[in-house]
């Protein structure tokens, strides 16, 4: 109860201040490969790939042009090079670690890797399909994440991602870190939330917390930011969806 309570006094302070995603990826990359091997949070991580894969397969056959957000060592980037066969892929990621892994894993012969920021002007156009997996929580307010990556649409086009909900959040935290870990984490959260409020937002250590919906709250937020949601898969840490512009 004590690091549900720190954490929800800290959230309620940050609120208003989005995660600052490029500070906190740039000194990082997304291991999925290696999370995947955690218990319990690792069992939800490749549920989640395979709802993805689930999602690409129903609505993403024959894709022309595919643009990846956050691709990490792109594990979902070589998942859409093989199920929605498209003619283009560019994936961004602002790790240089993990842009050098996901080119030697990914095989297609139009892949383009980017390494920047997910907020910064790159030129990239829009796409026929747009993915952004386990990474929207990271980079900003969740609506203003999607609006970004609606922008980035072609018509008609898709975007297939996920979010990270808050519904079972202190649970999986214990799972990962053990129950004194994510105390201590979560005073620490607290405590950087009283610096980022006396410090006027100027300093923002891992607010992302902040930012997460829960389940309930996603399909909702989906269809009034989209034309058209056409699938929602929800699971224990995560809400996998494809939505159309």
């Amino acid at each position: 109860m004590f690091a549900e309570m720190m954490a929800g006094a800290g959230a309620r302070i940050v609120r208003r201040y989005p995660p600052d995603g490029a500070a906190y990826w740039s000194q990082r990359f997304w291991d999925r490969d290696t999370l995947e091997q955690v218990p319990v949070f690792g069992d939800q991580l490749q549920l989640v790939k395979k709802d993805i894969a689930a999602l690409m397969t129903r609505h993403a056959t024959d894709i022309g042009t595919v643009l990846e957000f956050g691709c990490g060592t792109g594990e979902f980037t070589a998942m859409a090079a093989e199920l929605a066969r498209p003619t283009e892929i560019t994936a961004l990621d602002i790790s240089p670690q993990a842009i050098e892994i996901a080119t030697r894993r990914v095989d297609h012969p139009a892949l383009k890797m980017v390494c920047g920021d997910f907020w910064a002007d790159h030129g990239l156009g829009q796409a026929d399909m747009v993915m952004c997996v386990d990474a929207i929580h990271h980079l900003g307010n969740v609506r203003q994440v999607l609006r970004r990556l609606k922008s980035f649409l072609a018509p008609g086009a898709i975007l297939v991602g996920n979010l990270w909900t808050i519904d079972h959040f202190h649970e999986e935290q214990r799972h990962k870190h053990g129950s004194f870990r994510h105390l201590v984490n979560c005073a620490k959260f607290l405590g950087g939330a009283l610096m980022l409020r006396a410090t006027n937002g100027r300093v923002r250590p891992a607010s992302y917390r902040s930012h997460l919906l829960r389940s309930r709250e996603v399909e909702p937020v989906l269809r009034q930011e989209f034309g058209e949601v056409l699938e929602v898969i929800p699971a224990r840490y995560f809400v996998s969806f494809v939505v159309k512009a």
